[in-house]
């Protein structure tokens, strides 16, 4: 069925995405695994494939984004590396808010994988409040003096180029809140990869800052702006992460469908139960509401419509929605379904984290809730 609001460019992306995966990814999981995660050859790589820094080669077009979200979320091994490629989203930060000199500086490294992003927020006190974090970034004549913990960031350790969250104004909660480039090397910074439940090989880090000093050079936008660059990039990631949330339930509910059709008990086929054919009904009538909601939500973000509280119902519902998939194919499969030999087994531990990370359910309702309140 012909998704509405994408282009022969749009297409094309996607087959380059899927290529990529299959060629990088996939046959790699074992490597990886062995390793503890991707490594700086897969982002060149992806580098080659044309796939990275796509606010800027895509146009400022967001569905180039949500369409790798989706392509990684189809990867049955995205399970265990995590989002991975989905740190790039902060491109859009440097694009929308740096400077010509940062931009002229990391842009063309970006592009080609030799820069790796994250965007240290999270603390371990404070989560779903950002205006709660402590870290502080002083000023000290023309250097900002960066102390304090960040913690649950994706790609922290793996990446060279961090955009750090902290208080230029302490007093000031969320008005005093910028955001500032450090980059790999830099005198006190240290980081360690966190053992997370689902990911296993995902590159979830711990970072702390002590006395850690950058040029005032390394501000991007201004003093106390980080809430409007925070605000405009959770938008985009609500999306990307529906658009995952859609890739994984897709190909599960495609794994399942295969189990289910050979597996036989009592000389039946699994698939020929009604209860089975219920469960599989269900699966498929979430995923292609889903499919329809990220579709209209791209469109909305395209047209400038796309709001805060849509982005908290998209997110509620998307991973919500991919619960409840891997759950009913879980069921489906049996013991078979907790295994570690089938990918199914990863696939369902790594969807309980979407309902928490990037603002957990309670988050989203609250903003939902505040919507219908005026």
């Amino acid at each position: 069925m012909a998704r509405l609001g994408y282009s022969e460019e749009h297409q094309a992306f996607r087959h380059t995405v899927r290529s990529f995966l299959d060629r990088e990814h996939e046959p790699q999981l074992a490597r990886y695994e062995a390793q503890g995660g991707t490594d700086r050859d897969f982002w060149r790589k992806a580098g080659e494939a044309g796939i990275l820094g796509l606010a800027v080669t895509g146009g400022g077009d967001f569905t180039f984004n949500a369409i790798m979200a989706e392509e990684l979320g189809r990867t049955v091994g995205s399970a265990t590396t995590g989002s991975s490629l989905m740190a790039d989203i902060a491109t859009y930060i440097l694009s929308g808010h740096g400077t010509e000199a940062q931009k002229d500086k990391y842009i063309p490294g970006i592009l080609t994988g030799e820069w790796t992003q994250a965007m240290p927020l999270t603390e371990p006190n404070a989560g779903s409040d950002a205006t709660a974090i402590t870290a502080t970034a002083l000023r000290d004549r023309d250097d900002y003096v960066i102390n304090g913990e960040k913690y649950f960031i994706s790609n922290g350790t793996g990446a060279n180029l961090l955009y750090v969250v902290a208080k230029t104004d302490p007093a000031a909660r969320g008005k005093g809140m910028s955001v500032i480039i450090v980059e790999e090397g830099t005198p006190g910074v240290t980081r360690h990869k966190i053992k997370t439940v689902g990911w296993g090989c995902g590159d979830t880090g711990a970072l702390n800052f002590e006395n850690v000093r950058v040029p005032v050079t390394n501000l991007v936008g201004t003093e106390g702006g980080a809430m409007k660059i925070l605000m405009s990039t959770f938008l985009e990631d609500r999306i990307q992460i529906a658009a995952r949330c859609l890739g994984a339930a897709s190909t599960a509910l495609a794994l399942t469908l295969d189990y289910v059709r050979s597996r036989k008990v009592s000389g039946q086929r699994v698939i020929d139960f009604q209860n089975s054919q219920f469960a599989l009904a269900e699966c498929r009538a979430d995923i292609l509401i889903c499919e329809t909601m990220v579709d209209a939500s791209l469109q909305k973000l395209r047209d400038g419509q796309f709001t805060f509280e849509d982005g908290a119902v998209l997110k509620l519902w998307s991973t919500q929605m991919e619960g409840r998939v891997l759950d009913k194919c879980v069921q489906l499969w049996g013991g078979a379904g907790l295994m570690d030999e089938n990918p199914i087994s990863r696939m369902w531990t790594a969807a309980r984290i979407q309902r928490i990370y990037a603002g957990t359910d309670e988050l989203q309702k609250v903003a939902i809730a505040r919507g219908l309140m005026g």
